[in-house]
């Protein structure tokens, strides 16, 4: 009988920057619908961490694996486009000159982008916001609206910076349930 690789593998995964490890020898195992949380005090590595699952940043040493394909070793590097990894970066990262429907279509391949937005915009309850830009809404919305593009291009595995630590109870609870 064979064993179904984890989702996503870390393996000794390591991350120096001017001789300090930022990220030293992780190991991490994630099932397919297994929700994982990094705890720990500010500047440990959980950013890190995420951003080299993500394929953002590569790491010093050890392997980065989806569905049991690497995806990233001491020989080869799946840059972000190319690793079916949604992140959702702590700081939103939408695009100030874009409206939100072109945010969440960014990325997207194939026809029918803006119909695949404006469907994940209603998923986070903002279906109605797609003309408008960043500027024009408030923290949460944005939150959302980065959400929304994280998801969009429907995404093996979906990582999380931080991503609701702007949003009340309520709205986080909403958000929370709308990317699961």
């Amino acid at each position: 009988m064979t064993q179904t690789p984890p989702r996503l593998a870390l393996d000794h995964v390591s991350r120096v920057y001017d001789g300090r490890a930022a990220v030293d020898d992780v190991s991490i195992d994630v099932a397919a619908g297994e929700i994982l949380c990094l705890l720990g005090p500010s500047g440990c590595g959980k950013s890190t961490t995420l951003r080299i699952a993500a394929g953002v940043e590569r790491q010093s040493a050890g392997a980065v694996a989806l569905d049991g394909e690497i995806l990233s070793d001491d020989r080869r590097h799946a840059p972000p486009e190319k690793r079916s990894v949604g992140l959702m970066f702590q700081d939103f990262a939408l695009f100030p000159h874009l409206t939100v429907t072109e945010n969440v279509a960014f990325g997207l391949k194939g026809k029918g982008q803006a119909a695949r937005a404006q469907a994940y915009l209603a998923k986070v309850g903002l279906g109605d916001y797609g003309p408008k830009y960043p500027h024009m809404l408030s923290g949460g919305e944005q939150q959302r609206v980065a959400l929304a593009r994280a998801l969009a291009p429907s995404p093996r595995a979906m990582l999380m910076d931080e991503s609701f630590s702007g949003l009340d109870k309520r709205l986080r609870d909403e958000v929370r349930d709308a990317a699961l």
